[in-house]
């Protein structure tokens, strides 16, 4: 099976980030301003050696692809941030693209959201998605099939693999169908699209499925947000109590930092989430908090012991994505930190090299 993280490009300053959120923004700025909200909650977290990298420079690029290969990464997923012409944080992917000599395997996840001021809990739009007409996504697909075309773009079946975040939107069909048709056009089979899922429950699951794009080959089911739907669903005490605390927590009567436990996430992702076209997420442990402070949440990190039984339950997939390699402000890296070291890192060579995986 194989192995592939999620990839934030948002360590780097752009004009955008300047003007919204101040001179000097990155992913960097909400990570050292983190802070404690509860006795024992462990923020803020610290990269290893102070290695408060920018993605821009070749260096730091090339420390991440020589830590990826060392512990059994085979691909870093971008996030591709399109909106109808207009690129945000696309310059680390169109350096990677120039810089051959970096082995660096890699595709797309088009986070395809609208952006807001959700982190400050407001819902003012900073940059609207929309998709537009065939001639915008003729534009959309000649930028990306230079990054299609590169040896190190991941291919299934000689078909680039392409995850799409959001897959609601009313031009899925003729898009993707448009994209399929101009992936042919350069010597591909087709388009390998994945569709996003965030919810197990029973009837969204459903109507997800019957909304899938045509050449939708895979669902990818989003850990941890599938983890925690399904657990707050299973059982009416949950429920409720999810509905309450959220309800106070908006309306300012209390401010209560949701904390769950890792290891029952994934072990009723386990029970409930098993389908023939999925492919499994995994997470080590979630705190969004340096984002948005007590509107976050936080799942504590798994066990060793979970994460092997995880991995040898979903052994069988062709690969499992891994929600992330340094989403920081999100409290999910596997980049090494100075709380944890390369302990994640080290798990997952464990797994890579044990019989369980070469089966």
């Amino acid at each position: 099976m194989k192995v592939y993280a999620l990839y934030l490009p948002q360590f780097h300053e752009t004009d955008e980030n300047n003007e919204w959120w101040g001179k000097g923004f990155t992913e960097w700025t909400n990570v050292k301003k983190a802070h404690p909200l509860f006795s024992k909650h462990m923020q803020p977290k610290h990269p290893l050696n102070g290695n408060y990298y920018n993605l821009l420079k070749k260096e730091t690029v090339e420390w991440q692809t020589k830590l990826m290969h060392e512990y059994g990464i085979d691909a870093f997923i971008y996030y591709h941030y399109y909106f109808n012409g207009k690129k945000l944080l696309e310059k680390p992917a169109e350096n990677l693209l120039k810089w051959k000599d970096i082995e660096q395997p890699f595709f797309f996840n088009w986070a395809n959201h609208t952006w807001n001021r959700s982190w400050k809990g407001s819902k003012e739009v900073l940059m609207e998605q929309t998709y537009g007409e065939e001639k915008d996504w003729e534009e959309h697909f000649d930028y990306l099939k230079d990054f299609f075309l590169d040896n190190r773009y991941i291919k299934v079946d000689n078909k680039p693999l392409f995850i799409i975040y959001d897959g609601s939107f009313a031009e899925k069909e003729a898009m993707f169908s448009y994209f399929d048709k101009r992936c042919k056009e350069i010597g591909f089979d087709g388009l390998y699209l994945i569709e996003e899922c965030f919810n197990a429950e029973k009837s969204a699951l459903e109507q997800f499925s019957n909304n899938l794009c045509s050449i939708t080959k895979n669902i990818y089911f989003t850990q941890p947000l599938i983890g925690k739907s399904v657990y707050i669903r299973k059982s009416k005490i949950n429920l409720f109590y999810e509905k309450i605390t959220s309800r106070l927590n908006q309306k300012g009567i209390i401010s209560r930092t949701k904390v769950y436990d890792g290891d029952k996430l994934l072990k009723v992702s386990m029970q409930k989430c098993n389908y023939n076209n999925m492919i499994p997420g995994l997470f080590f442990e979630w705190d969004n908090t340096p984002r948005h402070e007590n509107r976050g949440f936080i799942i504590d990190g798994i066990s060793k012991n979970m994460f092997m039984k995880y991995m040898d339950f979903y052994g069988h997939s062709d690969f499992i994505i891994i929600n992330a390699w340094n989403e920081w402000c999100e409290g999910m890296m596997l980049e090494p930190t100075e709380e944890l070291g390369y302990k994640y890192l080290e798990w997952i060579k464990e797994w890579k090299t044990s019989d369980n995986c070469n089966k």
